[in-house]
Order: C-alpha cells, then structure tokens, then sequence
C-alpha cells in the first residue's frame, strides 16, 4: 500500500515514535552522505544492531541474489524506506548502531568534509589549476586529507571531530558531500561554486544502486516518507520560530577567530552550571580547566562544542564576550558568512552579528515591525488589567476605540526606535521582559547607557540601529558653539576672550578631523581602482588616508607649491589638509591628459564587459574620475578649487593659529566671522557634494508596475537621496540598495545616472579572515565561460 503522508500521521501518531524514527533516519543520512576512505569492509557491529521490518526483510533477500548478506542489509539501512519502511526502528539498536559508526568516523574510515569555513576553499585552489566541479575519488581524498572531520547535525545528533554527540538543541544541518570550493574566473561574479565529493565505488554503494533498481521496477511508488518526514523535522527543529536558525553554524565558523572562538567557549563553561558543562557532562565529558580543555581542540571541535548548547545560550556567550569587549567588533562592521549563506525555516533566516549582539534575521525585513508588536503585547498583555491600563495611558494621545486599535495606529506612524523609547525603556518592568524576549540577561546590560541598550532591541528586532552623528556632525555643533561664543562677545574683555579661546579648542580640533577624512575620502573615491580589489567599494578611514598620503607624496608638483609630507596616521596640520585639495586637482586634471595610459586591462574586465549593450561595464579605467561623465569631473575640480580657495581667503588658518598659539594679536570680530562663514560654506558644499564621506541610511523603496524602482536614503541632517532602477550600467561591485552607505551625488559615472557608492568598511579580526578572499582562478576550462550571459541588475 502506497501512504500520503496524512496516512502515515495516522500509522505512527506517537510523538516518540516519530522521533525515534527520524534520529534513526539521520543515522542512515549520517552514513550515506559521506565519503569512504579506501577499499571498505562492512564491521559487523555496523550491520549486525540493524533489524529490518518484515516488508525490509523482502527486500533485502531479494537483493541477497547479487550480493552478501552485510552489504544487503546496510544497503536496506541505507535506503530506508520505500512503499513501507525497510527498518525497524523499535527493534534496531540505536545506541550500538551509533556507537558503530561513531568508531569508523573517529577512525577515519568514514569522512565528512568541513565546510564550515575556507580550509576546503584554500588547499583547493592551491591544488587544483581547473575549477574543480566535480571530484573524482583520489582527489576528494587529497582534498579531505589532513582537513577537520565535518561537523554536521541532524535532529539532536551531532557529529563532528569529537565523535558523535547529542545536542540541548534540535538542529536541521544534515550531511552533505557538495562542498562550496571555488571561484570562476570571472571577476564579476561573486558565487562561490560547489562541487561534489566522490566516495570510494564500495559494494555497499553498488548495493545500494541496485537496491533503487529494484524498488523502482519491481515495488512500485514510494511513499510520501520525505514529506512526512520534513513535517516532523519542522516541528521538532523549530521550522516555524522566527527566532531559531541553523545559520548559527556558518556564523560560527566563519564569523570568529580562533581567539575570539575561544573568549566564547570559555564564557560558556564559566561556573559548575554552566550551559556547556552540562551539555558536555550529558555525553559523559567533564571539563576540569576550561582553558586547557579548549587549548585541546581544534577549530572544527569548538564549533562542534559550542553546538552542544541550546540556540538562545549560544547566542548569549556571544553576546557577552562581545559586550565585555573580548570580541572587538568596530562600530558599522556587520559579521555575516560569506561561504554558505544559509537561510533557513518559514521566514527564510540568517544569523549575523554586530557590536550589539547575534541576531536571527528574516529575509523579509518587515517581520522587525511584527516582532516588535508581539514584544509590546508581551509586555502590555491584554488580559491583564493593570497592564492594558498602563498602555492605554502611554497612547492616550493616539486617537482610536480600544487600545488594540490605538497600537496599531501608533506603529504605522512612529520610527521603531521611539516605540521603543516611549513603550519599553521606561522602567525595570518592561525592560526585562523585552531583554528576556530578546535572549539578553539583565546584568549583562544593565550598566549600559540609554541609547545603547535602545540599539541592542532594534538589532536584536531586525532594525536599523540608531547611529550618532558624522565625524562633520561634530564640527556642525562646534561651530555653532562657537558662533554663539563670538556673537556674545561686545568689548573684547578678558573674560569673553577666554571663552571664544576655549570654544575654539574644539572647533578647530573636529575641523582638522572633517577635512582629513574629506582629502582621504576625495583621493581614495577619485583614484583607487575600486573594482580590483576585495571588498568592492568599500571605505575604511585608515586605508584611504594611506592610500592618499602616497598619492600626494608622490605626485608631481608646481615648482610654486610648498612641498609637503602627508601623514599616513592622520598627523595632518590645517595647512597640508587645506591645501591637499588643490595639490588633488592638480593631480586629476593630469590623469584627464593621460586617460589611455590608465585603461582596464583586458584580463580584468569581466565577461559581460563585451557582450552586454543594454548593461554596459563602466569601470573602462583604473582611475574611477576617468570613468564619470564630462560634467561631474568639471564640477569635482571646481569643488577642489574652491575647498582651498574658500578656507584661505577665511583666513582659517589665521584665526586658529593666533588663537591657541597665546599670540597677543586677537582676531577681529569681521574675522573670526569670515572664517565662521568659511568653515560652514566649506561643510556645506563637501557634504552636499559627497566628497566628504557622510553615511546615508536606507530609509525604504518603491515600485510600480513598470518595474521601476527607487531606493531611498537619508543623512544625519535629513538630506535625502534616492537611486532609480533600472540601471544604465552593468553589475559593477557597487554596494546594495538595501544597506547603509556612502553616496557621492557629484561623481556622475559616464552616460549614467549613476553615481559612486561605497559600503562602509572596517578591520577586525573578522576582514582579517578574508583579506585576500575571493580568490579568483586565472582561467578556465569551463564550458559556461563560453556562454555570452546578460547580467541582470539587482538591488547593487
């Protein structure tokens, strides 16, 4: 009789039995789904604790005519199921069966690769010359030779370098012999590509192949097993919870180093209830020294140690390493993997992490706004009087009938942050069960200020955070400090200079940092080829400042200009700086003359680059100003111009020299006033321009029936900027529409109304990681490179 998987419900209604079936059915995927090492003889102990059903018994001694009893019935176990089951999970003998083949994996005579992480990624780009598709069996085992065993999960069971263990937390990553293991030569793409492992041709194999033959021709259809089998998983591997993910395990492996692994095991064995001690404990493995016990492991076995936790206690020794500063992360830097970018159950999640914690995020971003309902109605339930009266007073300026309609009103107005501000940080109540909803332990944060504790609930939620303002933000507030400071003043009394003195202390300091980042920004947006390197358009501070004490330092000069040494650390007085901008369009109206000298290089450019006229590639030199339209270049140098103009003719360096040089010439009042109006013409023209680097946030989108579609940003000051798709230009590594970035709305590229864009950029011990990632393969022998493909535009 053939089941649907309702019939199949009905057959085994027991929830036990159901389980009992599955972690059976994952030891059978465990085996199958790996690689022999050699030539393989079947171990009693791995067949003989396996018992067939009657109907498997059938089977199997049909297949008996080709083949011995052993291969047979491991084949039988192998296969599973087909019309019935072919195993018997009441009579099998689980524990010895996984203690069978927990000895072959240990043994290493049954692999699994590691692929959570580069380690496959590398050594097979340093033995294969060829994009390694598919692998045949010796060279699956040069690859998997001397690499971690994989560490993989299904259900509670748990294998990895430290054998096969039982998690606290039902998990869904099954097995798996495709291995992502390389990128193509084409530099405009960004997959990483996959290949399939090869086993050893074992008569268990061949058993098994003539087993499928078998039930194919002679036993019918199968029945609906998967099926039924993927409603049990859901239910038990939390399919459904929008706060359960398996992409905890790319974070993990690809997301921290070793130390940082390490600050996070040791958090998580920190007292005698520990949550890993006690996992560890349950699978009969004691920790003494917590140091010396993770000094013993390798990277594989912490992860899989780790894994031993339940998700939520997992995520909070992450959270707590990073808030106690032993997992450094900078201020925008987001940890995602970047190998296997997993998403899984209903909500299609992802784990990624920030300076504010591990968060489970949807694909669907507006499951935040769903999450912080649930969050509030957990707070205010409405079966509890005193709590429904309490938020019906917080919204009593909110018109609508009942409160349940008055939350609702109230969501669709306010930003997220003030409904957190207004519902939730407002006493110890609400806030503990926000951070208990949220997986944070009160005393892990209950030292934090306002405004950090506002960031970690909108992370957590799925939010934007709430960012500070620009380096320029600073120097916008010092001004006008400091305006208010020279408008006070009426006869030039000791007292008012004093104080004019005082507020110029930090006007000039942030005015230094704002024109340092503008000339780091200007040189490194207008001359580094962006395209080369990995990441793509990217902006680090440090790195653009090198990259542009370089440029100035070795670029040619008028014989009228003062020679000048740039700094690489930043040291740079307001001379150099106010002057660089020139000494910069000195350099750019060069390059204008010397275009073809800077052409891309043939071997760079990407495949489309030729073939696709609707999407054409825009990056044709190495220098980006040489790629933006006739326009915007004019306008650029222009900008540069008036930069140094306007700060000299303010008399800037001037006024700050006599003022905190103890000089007896006090300025004027019609010049500190000059130089006031110099400093904020030169804000408002750098920032309006985008040469100065200032972070616009991504506010929403829209899209009409055209398939048109527009991308709205928005700045610290309000300044709003919107992108429109499609795109006249190719798939060009510029950052998504959907992320926080730097737009520079001057710098037009050519016979586009697109302009530069870069995400923001840090360095950590996670772009330690992937410094020099991806590793693209000088040529190839694939077929699909003589495919001619048009790249369509997505959100980039």
């Amino acid at each position: 009789m053939v089941y649907t998987s309702l019939e199949l419900k009905e057959k085994y209604p027991n929830p036990e039995e159901q389980k009992s079936i599955l972690r059976l059915y994952g030891i059978s995927h465990l085996m199958g789904a790996s690689v022999l090492s050699g030539r393989y003889k079947i171990p009693a102990a791995l067949y003989e604790p396996i018992s067939l059903t009657p109907y498997g018994e059938a089977v199997c001694r049909r297949l008996m005519k080709h083949f011995k009893w052993p291969e047979a019935r491991l084949a039988c176990f192998l296969s599973f199921y087909h019309e019935e089951l072919l195993v018997d999970h009441q009579k099998t003998d689980i524990d010895a069966l996984i203690s069978a083949c927990n000895e072959e994996i240990l043994a290493g005579k049954i692999l699994h690769p590691f692929i959570w992480g580069r380690e496959l990624y590398d050594k097979a780009y340093e033995l294969f010359s060829h994009e390694p598709a598919n692998l045949d069996h010796s060279d699956t085992l040069k690859l998997l030779k001397d690499t971690p065993k994989g560490v993989f999960q299904w259900h509670d069971v748990l294998t990895g370098p430290l054998g096969i263990l039982r998690s606290s937390q039902m998990r869904s990553a099954p097995s798996t012999t495709r291995v992502p293991l390389f990128h193509c030569a084409k530099r405009s793409c960004n997959v990483v590509h996959h290949a399939y492992l090869s086993t050893f041709e074992s008569q268990v194999g061949k058993a098994q192949e003539k087993l499928e033959d078998i039930l194919e021709k002679e036993y019918g259809p199968f029945s609906a097993f998967g099926e039924f089998f993927a409603e049990i998983e859901n239910l038990l591997c939390g399919y459904y919870d929008d706060r359960h993910c398996i992409g905890e395990i790319p974070l993990l492996g690809e997301c921290f180093s070793d130390v940082e692994l390490n600050a996070v095991l040791l958090e998580s064995l920190k007292g005698k209830s520990a949550p890993l001690r006690e996992s560890l404990l349950r699978n009969e493995i004691t920790v003494r020294d917590p140091k010396e016990f993770c000094d013993g492991l390798s990277r594989a076995a912490k992860i899989q140690a780790l894994l031993l936790m339940d998700s939520r206690d997992l995520f909070a020794c992450i959270d707590r390493a990073i808030y106690d500063g032993r997992i450094d992360i900078p201020e925008h830097e987001i940890r995602k993997p970047r190998m296997i970018r997993v998403m899984s159950g209903f909500y299609d999640l992802s784990a990624e992490c920030s300076r504010y914690g591990v968060r489970v995020m949807s694909s669907d971003r507006s499951l935040a706004l769903v999450r912080l309902q649930r969050l509030i109605l957990s707070i205010y339930p409405p079966a509890d009087s005193d709590a429904s009266k309490d938020l019906q007073w917080r919204l009593r300026k909110v018109q609508g009938a009942s409160v349940e309609e008055k939350l609702q009103r109230y969501m669709k107005k306010e930003e997220p942050a003030e409904i957190i501000q207004h519902l939730i940080l407002v006493g110890p109540g609400p806030f503990s069960i926000a951070a208990d909803r949220c997986g944070l332990v009160p005393h892990d944060v209950e030292a934090m200020e306002d405004e950090t504790l506002l960031n970690i609930l909108l992370w957590k939620l799925g939010f934007d955070i709430v960012s500070g303002d620009e380096s320029t933000g600073a120097l916008q507030r010092n001004r006008e400090s400091f305006a208010q400071a020279v408008a006070a003043y009426s006869g030039y009394s000791e007292s008012e200079k004093h104080e004019i003195k005082r507020e110029s202390a930090p006007l000039f300091s942030s005015l230094e940092k704002a024109l340092d980042s503008t000339l780091s920004f200007s040189v490194w947006a207008l001359t580094f080829d962006h395209w080369s390197v990995h990441p793509k358009f990217s902006y680090h501070l440090p790195d653009a400042r090198t990259h542009m004490a370089e440029l100035l330092n070795n670029a040619p000069r008028d014989s009228s200009q003062e020679p000048v040494i740039y700094d690489r650390q930043g040291r740079n007085t307001l001379f150099p700086l106010i002057s660089g901008f020139s000494r910069l369009r000195d350099y750019l109206t060069r390059m204008l003359g010397e275009a073809d000298l800077h052409k891309r290089p043939a071997s760079e450019m990407p495949t489309y680059a030729q073939h696709a006229e609707l999407t054409p590639f825009p990056f044709l030199h190495t220098i980006p100003f040489l790629d933006l339209s006739r326009e915007s270049q004019d306008q650029i140098l222009d900008l540069l111009r008036d930069f140094t103009r306007t700060l000299e003719e303010g008399g800037v360096i001037g006024v700050r020299n006599r003022l905190q040089h103890q000089r007896e010439d006090f300025p004027r009042e019609d010049e500190l006033l000059r130089c006031l109006r110099a400093i904020g013409a030169f804000l408002d023209s750098a920032e309006g321009s985008g040469l100065c680097p200032t972070l616009f946030k991504s506010t929403g989108t829209a899209r009409d029936s055209a398939g048109r579609s527009s991308f709205y940003f928005k700045d610290y000051r309000g300044r709003e900027y919107a992108v429109s798709r499609p795109s006249s230009v190719g798939r060009a590594g510029l950052p998504g529409l959907l992320t926080d970035q730097f737009i520079v709305p001057v710098a037009y590229l050519n016979s586009s109304t697109e302009v530069l864009r870069f995400s923001v950029g840090s360095r950590s011990s996670y772009t330690e990681m992937w410094q020099d990632w991806p590793r693209y393969r000088v040529a190839s022998d694939s077929s699909r490179d003589l495919l001619s493909t048009l790249q369509v535009v997505d959100a980039s």
